[in-house]
C-alpha cells in the first residue's frame, strides 16, 4: 500500500521493524507469530492480523477488519493502545468512517477504561475519537445524545469554567502570589474567550451581565490589557440583541480609557470600535441626542492629542467624517451657488485634503462619496480633486491625487444618481446633459477614457520619479481605462449573452493594455486577477492559466478563489486541465488536493494542534470549517470540472460512486459557495453591477447548479461504463444490469425536476438546455424500460422526444456565427467555446441515450414476440431520428473546430486581427502598443489545437 506505515512500538526487535517499514509482509507474520508465542504480547498478535491484511489473497485482505469486529461484539478489551493504532491503519478504507463510532472507537474507550492513569494512552485515544469525530466515544456517552444530555453537558461546562473564573477572581481579591494562586483558572486571551462562548451559549443573560461587571473579566478591563477581541464579542452579543444604550457605554469606556499621565492610550484610535460607538450612536440619537455630543467631545479631544501618530491620526480623521455622515443632518443640499454646504461635504473635503496622497484615500471615504448627492459628487470629482492635482509640485503626489480624482469621476459615472427623465421621459445624464441609452453614459465614460489616456501617455513621456510612478500609479490607471473600455462592452442586459463584434474589440484592448501593464508590474494582484477573468472570457485559457499560476493560489485560499478561475474551464480549455499533461496535473492537483488532506479524516489535525495549543477559539471553529469545506460548491466544482475533462477526452476515471466529493452528498445537502472578490479593483458606484461579475463567464457555482452538475455525470456514467476486462459475467448479471439502471434513472427522474426548477439566472443559457436535455433523457429512457402499449404513456414519450428535437436545436442557436468567413466569426467562434462544449455534451448524451433505448427495444422484441412491451415504429422511428439529428450536430461541432485551426494558424490572422482591433475611433488605441496580441494568438492556438483532441462521439 502507498499509505504511510506506522511506527511500531519501542520494544520490537529491529528485523521485525525492517520487515514491517520495507512491506515485507510474509516476513511480519511469520515473525510476529514467533514473537507471541514467546512473549505472550497481544501486541503481536495484531501485528500478524494487521500483515495479514496487507496480502492480496481476498481471503485475508479484511482479517483486521474481521478482528476489530469480533472484539467489539465480544465486548473484549485490547488493553495495548498501539495495537490499536495499528488495526486503525490496517483498517482505513476498509472500515466505513461513520463506521467509526461502532468499532474502533468503543475499543479505544474501553482502552482507556482499563488504564485510567495512563495519560499517554488516554490522549492518543482522545485524538483519535476527536479526528474521526466521534464524540461519543470521546465523551464516553451513549451515542443516542438527548437534548436534555446536551443541555446538561452545557451546564456543566458552564459551572466548570465559572468554577476556574472564580479562582481567578478570589486570587486577585486576596492578593494571593502566583505561586500559591489555583491552577485551574481563566488566565489568557484564549481561555476569556471560551469563557465568553460558554457562558453566551448555555448561560442565562443574567450570568452575562455578571461576567460583563467582572473585575477581572468585564471588556473594558480585558481592553485596557490589550484585549479587543473579548471587547468585539461583547459588542456582537449586545448588537444582536438591539441593546444599543450598551454598545453605546462599553465603546465610551474603552475610548475613553486613559494611561498614567491622563492621555488617551492609543487603542482609543481603533476605528471597529469607533464604527461600533458610531453606528450605536445613529440608533440612540433620537432618543438620547447627547450620545451625538459625547462622540463629537472624544473625537475633539482625540485629535489636540499630541501622542498622536500619523496612522491613528488618520483613523480619528476618519471616525469624524462616518460620525457627520451618521449622526449629522441628512436632510441639507451639499451645494449651494456651486460652493459646498453641507457638513458633511465639508467634512469629507478637510478628510480629503489631509489624505489625498494615501493609497487607502479612495477605498476609506468610497460609501461616504456615494452618500452625496449628485451635485456634491461632481463637484468633489470634476472641481476639488483636480484643482488639488494642478497645486500639488510633487510628481508622485500630483499623479495619485490625478489618479484619485478619475477614480471619483468614474464612482459619479457608474452611479444610478446621475440619470434623470426630463419633462419627455427621456433618460438623461446630469454631468453632460445628453440622452443615455443604457445604464451607464457613453459620451461621459469616452470622455473620461480620453483624460485617462492622456493622463497614461504623458506620464510615460515624463522624466519624474518614474519607478514608483510606474509600479504604484500606472497599473491601476491601466486598470481603469481598461474599466471605462469595458463599460462601453458592456451593458446590464448583455453582460450574460455572447458578446457582439464591436463588444469583442473594447475586451480585447482592455486585454491587451492590461497584459502590456502586467509585463511591466509581474504579479501585480488586481491586474492579475482581472486579466485572469478577460482570458477565460474571450477563450484564451493557456494565458490565463499563465497568469493564475504567478497569483499563487492554493491552500486554504483555493476554496474561495477557485472558482475564479477553474469554474467551467473545462469547458473553455479541457486539454489544459488534461491530467496526462504534467501541467493540467498540476493545476487540478492546486484545486483537488486541499480538499483530499483536509477530509482525509472526519476532522482536521489541526483540532488537535488547537487543543495543545490552548487555541480554544479554533477548537470550535475547525469543526464547524470542516464541516463547511465537506459542503463546499467549490469542491462540488471540483468533481464536475475533472468528471467532464475526462469525458471531453476520453480519458478513463474512477467509479463516480467511490467518489467521496459525490458519495457524500444527498439531494438534502446545501452546497454553499461564497467566492471572495476582495482583492478585485471595486471602483464603481454599489447601484450597478461589479465589473468581476460582468467578466464572469456565467454565474458563480450556486447549490443548484452544483447539484444539476454531478447529476448529469451520473447519468453520462451510466451509459459509459464498461466492466473491466478481467470481469466475467455471469448468467444472471444482465438482469442486475437491468435493475441498477432501472433505479439510477428512477433517481435521476426525481432529482432533476427538483434543481431545475428555480430562477435561470443561476446559470448560462447553454447550461440551462443542457440539464433540460439530460433530465429528458432520464424521464424518455424511464418510460421506454417498461413500456406498455396498453398503458397512456405513448403521448408523454411522443411530447418527450419532441423536447429534446427542440431543445438540441435551441443549443445550436446559441451559437453564433455568420455563414460568410471573417475575423468577427472567428473572434465570436474563439468566445463561444464554453456553448460549443455544452453543445458537444448534449448531443452525445442525446445519442447514447438513443443507441441504448433502440438497442433495449431490439431485446424486447426478441423477449415478447406479441409486441406489447417494444415501442411502436412511429415512436421509434423518432428516436431514431432525433439519433440522427444528434450524429449532425456533432459533425457540425467538429466542423466548427477544423475550421477555427484552419483561421487562427492562417499567415493573415494576426494582420486582420490587429487591423481590426485598431478600427473605429476609441481614446485607448493610441496607447496599445500590440506587444501583447502574439501571446494571445498562441493561446487561442493552443486552445484550438487542445479541441482537436476531444472525443465527439
Amino acid at each position: 500500500m502507498n499509505r504511510q506505515r506506522p511506527r511500531l512500538k519501542n520494544g520490537v526487535d529491529l528485523q521485525l521493524q525492517s520487515a514491517f517499514q520495507d512491506g515485507n509482509w510474509p516476513v511480519v507474520i511469520r515473525l510476529a507469530e514467533k514473537r507471541a508465542k514467546i512473549s505472550n504480547d497481544q501486541y503481536y498478535e495484531f501485528l500478524k492480523i494487521c500483515a495479514e491484511s496487507q496480502l492480496d489473497d481476498p481471503s485475508t485482505k479484511f482479517a483486521a477488519v474481521a478482528a476489530v469486529w469480533k472484539h467489539v461484539k465480544d465486548g473484549s478489551t485490547i488493553k495495548d493502545v498501539e495495537a490499536i493504532e495499528l488495526m486503525e491503519w490496517a483498517t482505513t478504507n476498509l472500515i466505513d468512517a461513520d463506521d467509526f463510532a461502532e468499532t474502533l472507537g468503543p475499543l479505544r474507550v474501553r482502552a482507556v477504561k482499563a488504564s485510567p492513569k495512563d495519560k499517554f494512552a488516554a490522549t492518543r485515544c482522545l485524538e483519535s475519537c476527536l479526528l474521526h469525530w466521534d464524540l461519543a466515544s470521546a465523551q464516553q456517552t451513549s451515542p443516542l445524545t438527548t437534548p436534555d444530555k446536551r443541555k446538561l453537558y452545557g451546564t456543566l461546562a458552564q459551572k466548570q469554567i465559572e468554577r476556574a473564573a472564580q479562582a481567578a477572581e478570589q486570587a486577585q481579591d486576596s492578593n494571593e502570589a502566583s505561586s500559591k494562586a489555583p491552577s485551574r483558572r481563566v488566565k489568557t486571551e484564549e481561555e476569556v474567550l471560551l469563557l465568553y462562548d460558554i457562558v453566551e451559549t448555555h448561560g442565562t443573560p443574567e450570568d452575562f451581565r455578571k461576567l460583563i461587571s467582572s473585575s477581572i473579566f468585564s471588556p473594558v478591563v480585558q481592553f485596557r490589557r490589550g484585549r479587543k477581541e473579548v471587547v468585539m464579542r461583547a459588542i456582537a452579543k449586545f448588537s444582536r440583541d438591539g441593546d444599543w444604550p450598551a454598545v453605546f457605554n462599553l465603546c465610551n469606556d474603552c475610548l475613553s480609557d486613559c494611561d498614567a499621565d491622563g492621555q488617551l492610550t492609543l487603542l482609543a484610535s481603533d476605528i471597529a470600535m469607533w464604527r461600533h460607538i458610531i453606528t450605536a450612536a445613529s440608533h440612540m440619537k433620537e432618543t438620547n441626542p447627547d450620545s451625538t455630543n459625547v462622540v463629537q467631545k472624544l473625537l475633539a479631544k482625540l485629535l489636540s492629542s499630541s501622542h498622536m501618530r500619523p496612522m491613528y491620526r488618520r483613523n480619528i480623521l476618519l471616525a469624524r467624517v462616518l460620525a457627520v455622515f451618521s449622526l449629522g443632518p441628512s436632510d441639507e443640499s451639499d451645494l449651494t451657488d456651486g460652493q459646498p454646504s453641507s457638513l458633511r461635504l465639508r467634512e469629507l473635503i478637510r478628510y480629503i485634503d489631509d489624505q489625498y496622497t494615501s493609497p487607502a484615500c479612495f477605498s476609506d471615504v468610497k460609501s461616504l462619496m456615494e452618500s452625496l448627492d449628485a451635485a456634491g459628487l461632481k463637484y468633489l470629482a470634476f472641481d476639488h480633486l483636480p484643482k488639488l492635482a494642478e497645486v500639488d509640485s510633487n510628481d508622485f503626489k500630483a499623479a495619485s491625487t490625478r489618479l484619485l480624482a478619475h477614480k471619483t469621476q468614474y464612482l459619479l459615472l457608474t452611479h444610478r444618481k446621475t440619470k434623470y427623465r426630463d419633462q419627455n421621459q427621456q433618460l438623461k445624464c446630469t454631468v453632460c446633459d445628453s440622452t443615455v441609452e443604457s445604464t451607464l453614459c457613453q459620451t461621459c465614460l469616452s470622455q473620461l477614457s480620453q483624460a485617462c489616456v492622456t493622463f497614461y501617455s504623458s506620464v510615460i513621456k515624463s522624466e519624474g520619479e518614474k519607478p514608483k510612478i510606474n509600479a504604484e500609479i500606472m497599473p491601476e490607471l491601466a486598470i481603469l481605462i481598461a474599466f471605462c473600455s469595458l463599460n462601453l462592452a458592456f451593458s446590464e442586459d448583455q453582460a450574460r449573452q455572447s458578446l457582439k463584434p464591436q463588444a469583442t474589440r473594447h475586451l480585447i484592448r482592455a486585454l491587451l493594455l492590461l497584459d502590456d501593464q502586467l509585463a511591466q508590474n509581474s504579479g501585480h494582484s488586481q491586474l492579475s486577477l482581472v486579466l485572469t477573468q478577460l482570458h477565460i472570457r474571450l477563450g484564451s485559457g493557456a494565458r490565463a492559466s499563465d497568469i493564475w499560476d504567478v497569483i499563487g493560489v492554493k491552500r486554504t485560499i483555493i476554496d474561495s478563489l477557485g472558482p475564479i478561475f477553474y469554474d467551467r474551464l473545462s469547458t473553455i480549455s479541457p486539454a489544459l486541465l488534461s491530467t496526462y499533461d504534467s501541467w493540467g496535473s498540476h493545476l487540478m492537483d492546486l484545486l483537488q488536493s486541499h480538499y483530499v488532506n483536509s477530509l482525509k479524516l472526519r476532522m482536521h489535525q489541526r483540532l488537535i494542534d488547537a487543543f495543545e495549543s490552548g487555541s480554544y477559539s479554533s477548537v470550535v471553529g475547525i469543526p464547524q470549517y470542516i464541516e463547511s469545506l465537506r459542503s463546499s460548491g467549490t469542491r462540488a466544482m471540483s468533481l464536475a470540472e475533472a468528471r467532464r475533462i475526462e469525458r471531453l477526452l476520453g480519458q478513463p476515471s474512477r467509479e463516480l460512486e467511490s467518489d467521496p466529493r459525490f458519495n457524500e452528498v444527498n439531494d438534502d445537502t446545501d452546497l454553499t459557495q461564497t467566492i471572495d472578490y476582495g482583492s478585485f479593483p471595486s471602483w464603481n458606484s454599489r447601484t450597478v453591477q461589479p465589473m468581476h461579475l460582468n467578466l464572469r463567464l456565467g454565474p458563480g457555482p450556486s447549490n443548484r447548479r452544483c447539484h444539476l452538475s454531478m447529476l448529469a455525470e451520473a447519468f453520462h456514467e451510466l451509459l459509459t461504463y464498461k466492466s473491466p476486462a478481467s470481469y466475467k459475467a455471469s448468467a444472471g448479471s444482465s438482469e442486475y444490469d437491468h435493475v441498477f439502471i432501472t433505479e439510477t434513472l428512477a433517481r435521476l427522474s426525481n432529482s432533476f425536476p427538483r434543481f431545475l426548477a428555480g430562477p435561470d439566472d443561476e446559470m448560462t443559457q447553454p447550461e440551462l438546455c443542457y440539464f433540460e436535455t439530460i433530465s429528458l433523457l432520464c424521464t424518455l429512457m424511464s418510460l421506454c424500460i417498461d413500456f406498455d402499449r396498453s398503458s397512456d404513456i405513448t403521448d408523454a414519450l411522443h411530447q418527450t422526444t419532441d423536447a429534446l428535437s427542440s431543445s438540441l436545436e435551441n443549443q445550436q442557436s446559441q451559437i453564433l456565427h455568420s455563414e460568410k468567413p471573417s475575423i468577427e466569426r472567428t473572434l465570436t467562434m474563439l468566445g463561444s467555446m464554453h456553448n460549443i462544449a455544452m453543445l458537444r455534451d448534449s448531443t452525445v448524451a442525446i445519442k447514447l441515450a438513443a443507441q441504448w433505448i433502440l438497442s433495449h427495444n431490439e431485446k424486447e422484441k426478441a423477449r415478447d414476440r406479441s409486441g406489447k412491451s417494444s415501442l411502436p415504429k412511429e415512436l421509434a422511428s423518432k428516436i431514431k431520428d432525433l439519433q440522427t439529428a444528434a450524429e449532425k450536430s456533432i459533425k457540425e461541432g467538429q466542423a466548427w473546430i477544423a475550421e477555427l485551426k484552419t483561421e487562427t494558424v492562417s499567415r493573415d490572422f494576426e494582420p486582420k486581427l490587429k487591423k481590426w482591433v485598431l478600427e473605429d475611433e476609441d481614446a485607448i488605441k493610441s496607447i496599445l502598443t500590440m506587444d501583447s496580441l502574439p501571446g494571445l494568438i498562441d493561446s487561442w492556438q493552443l486552445n484550438v489545437k487542445g479541441w482537436l483532441q476531444v472525443k465527439w462521439a
